[in-house]
């Protein structure tokens, strides 16, 4: 077999969005054309043509909380992309089959994003080969650029839960792109026997129900939605709660239609804003919720948060479910010059699934 070190690499520059100060996405990213194709600078570095990456809520709290003096300049945003291997460095293990023309999925490590400034929003991109798995051949890119961070949240959230089969589960934010996966995982863990009660809002019910859950909620029409569930599930409480969405009044009042002993598990409390004081607001809610006992006001549940971390492990098995015939839903495909327009919809917090943009 011909050596993958052996095939050239892309010549001149590439158009990617980049930012040179903190800030949201609409005030400080601008779209270059003439950005260096990266090289590959490690000795398992692979170089990947990306063809769509999604937008992460994460990706927009770095480019707002991390100071720029702390940052390379320019920086490239979001991590998760879908591509094609264009070159791998020599020491890339040939049993990982990263070969040029390989249709792969992947992320960029957190360490290389903030302190290296490499992102997704680009037409090139160079990762560790341990970043990248193979695109499953019934996954669209579109759909596989989703699935790194998303996915493995997800499974995240499964883990945590250990839903069993027969059990009932309350998933809030089951349209969004974590809960989209979270029905679909939770009632292949339940069986026919068990039941998955899916939280959107109305002009998503179908697209939950389509996704397996056996009852849908409008959190519009039943708002206060804790109090809706106290009256329709206090008797038959659930075994366990997947909240994609962050909802804090959904926690307090959890005793009332969760069961003793059973998991709360989280994604983590939604900032109010995606600024400092938000986010520093939030890491404190999630202690409090984590740690203040019953008599200081403390709910009496498990309360267990997410990882959202890829690592090789992860993506693999989120490939494999993928492959099985997991959907990735959606929301809205964008120009590459119109990324700005899909960041505005990812973070209005209302996208049904997920937000990509294509190069």
């Amino acid at each position: 077999m011909e050596s993958s070190n052996d095939q050239p690499s892309p010549a001149g520059t590439m158009k990617a969005f980049t930012h040179t100060a903190s800030g949201l996405p609409s005030a400080i990213l601008r779209l270059s054309h003439s950005l260096p194709i990266p090289i590959l600078a490690a000795p398992t570095d692979v170089l990947v043509k990306i063809s769509h990456a999604s937008l992460n809520p994460g990706g927009s709290i770095i480019t707002r909380m991390v100071p720029m003096p702390f940052r390379t300049k320019p920086s490239i945003p979001d991590m998760d992309f879908s591509g094609t291997v264009i070159k791998t460095s020599k020491s890339v293990p040939v049993s990982r089959e990263l070969v040029p023309g390989t249709a792969v999925f992947g992320t960029v490590p957190m360490s290389q994003h903030v302190m290296g400034g490499k992102g997704a929003l680009a037409e090139y991109v160079a990762v560790p080969a341990e970043n990248l798995v193979l695109k499953p051949s019934n996954v669209s890119f579109e759909e596989a650029a989703g699935l790194p961070i998303t996915g493995v949240t997800a499974t995240s959230c499964m883990d945590l839960a250990k839903v069993k089969r027969g059990e009932r589960v309350l998933v809030n934010g089951a349209s969004g792109g974590i809960g989209s996966l979270v029905v679909q995982m939770a009632k292949g863990a339940v069986g026919d026997e068990g039941m998955v009660v899916g939280v959107c809002s109305g002009r998503n019910l179908e697209m939950v129900k389509g996704l397996g859950a056996d009852e849908v909620i409008d959190y519009q029409e039943h708002a206060p939605v804790w109090k809706y569930l106290e009256s329709k599930f206090g008797a038959e409480p659930f075994d366990a709660i997947l909240d994609c969405r962050g909802v804090q009044d959904l926690w307090l009042h959890c005793p009332k239609y969760l069961k003793k002993g059973k998991p709360f598990v989280t994604v983590g409390t939604t900032p109010k804003d995606y600024n400092f004081i938000g986010i520093v607001s939030t890491i404190g809610i999630t202690i409090s919720n984590m740690w203040l006992p019953t008599w200081l006001g403390g709910v009496d549940r498990p309360y267990l948060t997410a990882k959202g971390f890829p690592d090789l492990p992860g993506m693999e098995r989120v490939a494999r479910l993928a492959a099985e015939g997991m959907k990735v839903p959606i929301d809205s495909c964008w120009d590459l010059e119109d990324a700005l327009k899909a960041y505005d919809i990812m973070l209005s917090k209302h996208a049904r699934g997920k937000v990509v943009v294509k190069m």
